[in-house]
């Protein structure tokens, strides 16, 4: 099962976090769904730019957003 890890945040996850999710899940909803609120204003829908999240490493095995 993939892993992310979230680096420390001030106010989103102070501690950092290192999570399972499933394969094909987006990176705002293993967030959402493991209590890391980020900011997602366009319900998902990668309109509005709000959920940046930076990748460090493992960016090759992400499939580009989609409608």
């Amino acid at each position: 099962m993939p892993k992310l890890i979230f680096l420390p945040h001030d106010t989103i996850c102070p501690e950092g976090a290192l999570i399972e999710v499933e394969a094909g899940i987006s990176i705002c909803d293993a967030a959402l769904q493991h209590h890391l609120e980020i900011e997602h204003a366009c319900e998902k829908s990668c309109a509005c730019t709000t959920c940046h999240v930076y990748i460090r490493e493992g960016g090759d095995s992400l499939v580009p957003a989609t409608d």
